[in-house]
């Protein structure tokens, strides 16, 4: 299928990439640099920065199509773990390899208390797989805290996108919890 790009925000377009090159409405590419407390910069990134830049459109295009649905607009809708820069010798693998090129992106659902909002993750999770086109969905719950508080993030990997943006989306979903996978194919909402 042939995705229709915005052409206000096609990368395709674009002829000087910066962290302010904008991929969506108030979306930039420095949203989906590192994570929080380690920020990457293009210039440290060896990927191919127009082939990065639509892959992580479809990022945008997921947040955009959240944000314009209600039942979101208590929660803020973060990226904690972004486009990943290997350290020296590190040959990255599972999504760490698919968030080098900006084909993963890692999610977090925050209420107005700052806190991960688990129900709400469920939902968004649930509002992406009917709403939203995406390679893999995954719910990944977990207690690794310090305090054993539960906590969820949305793991999203996204096809290669190429310049015709002639795309196949897999629409495969999973749930894990701590590490262990607790559902394929389903989502399961996991509470406290």
């Amino acid at each position: 299928m042939i995705y229709l790009a915005d052409p206000v925000y096609n990368p395709n377009f674009v002829t000087d990439f910066t962290s302010a090159t904008k991929l969506g409405r108030g979306i930039t590419m420095g949203k989906f640099l590192g994570s929080r407390g380690t920020r990457t910069q293009l210039i440290q990134l060896t990927t191919d920065i127009p082939q990065l830049a639509r892959n992580l459109y479809l990022h945008a295009e997921l947040l955009t199509n959240a944000k314009k649905n209600p039942d979101f607009g208590t929660v803020r809708i973060t990226v904690s773990e972004g486009v990943y820069l290997p350290a020296i010798n590190e040959t990255p693998s599972g999504v760490n390899k698919l968030k080098v090129d900006g084909r993963a992106v890692v999610y977090q659902v925050i209420n107005k208390k700052g806190k991960t909002d688990i129900p709400k993750t469920y939902d968004l999770a649930n509002y992406w797989k009917d709403y939203a086109d995406y390679d893999r969905l995954s719910i990944d719950y977990d207690t690794y805290d310090p305090s054993g508080e539960l906590t969820a993030q949305l793991v999203v990997e996204m096809p290669m996108v190429p310049e015709t943006f002639d795309l196949q989306f897999k629409s495969a979903i999973d749930t894990y919890y701590n590490g262990e996978l607790q559902s394929k194919n389903e989502l399961i909402e996991i509470l406290e």
